[in-house]
């Protein structure tokens, strides 16, 4: 799947960085960080791979899981030059590429930076740290990672979904200042948009979905109107961004992403991914 995922990077993003894959025990590219400990110990894995390009003396990266290819063409010019600016700008944490707008909801605080519409998120945004693809400040997430290898002994809670829910944990809800502004930040849109056309149909089937809902509420009541509603659910979970990527990525508890399954079908793009989710499937 990282492999595949790789592939797909080269494929879409034009003049992308270097692309370190890490957790691996045999390197297959120069670029290739090997495993140093147990392939289940998932903050340990990161840690030592953020302790590894820091040494190389690099300060931001995307973290991008194995499982969150790009689903079309990326925006160079918003990856390479103007999110590292802001960044830099802003001495952000992290801007998650999976925002706002596109079906969903604003929830924090808008901002204009470099050009471009961010939204800041509070001490209350509990995903506020996402591992849908995003920019990190190397020094941010190695304390965050730090904090969490103390907290997290036993190999089963070094977890992908610890990090996102233990990082994101509002220290200061107690003391009622949940609203405080955090430096972690999420793209929103229209303006950064990577498709126009994928942008237009998407919009449309969201208009048909939203007609559709309140019709089945009229007629069959709540109960059809959630029905109706999680029948459309999967076009807002399409995210076409900077790095057009989906909720959940590729796979959901080791099975193929049905709701992607149904989003690459209808734009025509299912078949390179056919082969990968055929061999998923049989092993």
């Amino acid at each position: 799947m990282a492999r595949f995922t790789v592939s797909q990077i080269e494929k879409q993003w034009a003049n992308h960085p270097v692309v370190y894959v890490c957790g691996l025990a045999n390197r297959v590219s120069e670029t290739d960080l090997l495993l140093k400990r147990d392939s289940a110990d998932w903050i340990g894995i990161l840690l030592d791979a953020v302790n590894s390009l820091l040494a190389k003396g690099l300060t931001l990266t995307y973290l991008i899981l194995d499982d969150h290819p790009p689903l079309g063409c990326c925006r160079e010019d918003i990856l390479n030059e103007v999110l590292p600016a802001i960044m830099n700008k802003l001495d952000s944490t992290n801007i998650s590429l999976f925002g706002t707008g596109q079906g969903r909801k604003l929830s924090g605080k808008l901002l204009l930076a470099e050009g471009v519409r961010l939204e800041q998120l509070s001490e209350s945004e509990l995903w506020r740290y996402s591992l849908h693809p995003g920019l990190w400040s190397l020094a941010k997430l190695k304390s965050l990672l730090d904090t969490l290898d103390e907290r997290l002994p036993t190999l089963e809670s070094r977890t992908a979904w610890a990090f996102e829910r233990i990082s994101g944990a509002n220290r200061s809800s107690r003391s009622g200042s949940g609203s405080v502004m955090t430096s972690s930040y999420r793209v929103t849109s229209p303006p950064i948009v990577a498709s126009q056309s994928e942008q237009a149909i998407t919009t449309v089937i969201r208009t048909i979905g939203h007609v559709s809902r309140s019709f089945a509420g009229v007629i069959g009541g709540r109960r059809a109107w959630h029905r109706t509603s999680q029948y459309f659910d999967w076009v807002n979970h399409y995210y076409g961004g900077p790095y057009p990527m989906f909720w959940r990525g590729m796979f959901t508890k080791g099975r193929p992403n049905n709701e992607l399954i149904t989003f690459l079908t209808l734009m025509g793009k299912r078949k390179e991914f056919d082969l990968l989710f055929a061999d998923a499937t049989n092993s």
